[in-house]
């Protein structure tokens, strides 16, 4: 498995702002991603999908209300750069840390608006970075289940959700 140069060795939690996962409900795995597609340890991830049809690999969250099947299926655990050497191989092997309960909770970094005690509770978007929390908006991504600071606390990623229009 390449790991590119800047990525901690398997098994070590990245010690980004951005997601990580916050107790033991969580397990690491190597999933198959897109190709082609740059993104940094800590954003949140989902199955790719064509229309109706899942493709086998994974991508960056695209709906930032988790639509459209667009459900966080994990985080990704290392970054996948543009200068790594499988860059643009479909179906390379990244790790990605995947919650084995729905319980499963993990640390997240505010990306808009203001972070008081009283957001605990609230189901919200994530934000467009896919890497963080848009607490003050109201949405699908994710439920806040813990304050730590203005800019940080613990969440977990509702999934799976089904919409119907």
């Amino acid at each position: 498995m390449s790991m590119g140069k800047a990525v901690t060795a398997l098994n070590t939690p990245n010690t980004t702002s951005n997601f990580l996962p916050a107790d033991g409900n969580w397990e690491l795995r190597l999933l198959p991603m897109k190709a082609s597609l740059a993104m940094v340890e800590g954003v949140a991830i989902t199955a790719e999908t064509n229309g109706a049809d899942v493709t086998g690999y994974y991508r960056t969250q695209v709906a930032v209300e988790n639509l459209n099947g667009d459900d966080t299926m994990g985080i990704l655990a290392e970054p996948i750069a543009t200068t790594d050497t499988d860059y643009a191989t479909a179906g390379k092997l990244k790790g990605v840390y995947v919650p084995m309960t729905p319980e499963a909770e993990a640390y997240f970094t505010v990306g808009a608006w203001t972070f008081t005690v009283a957001d605990v509770g609230n189901t919200v978007e994530l934000h467009s970075d896919f890497k963080s929390l848009a607490v003050d908006t109201e949405g699908k991504g994710a439920t806040i289940t813990g304050y730590i600071s203005s800019t940080r606390g613990k969440c977990k990623f509702n999934m799976p959700k089904t919409e119907v229009a």
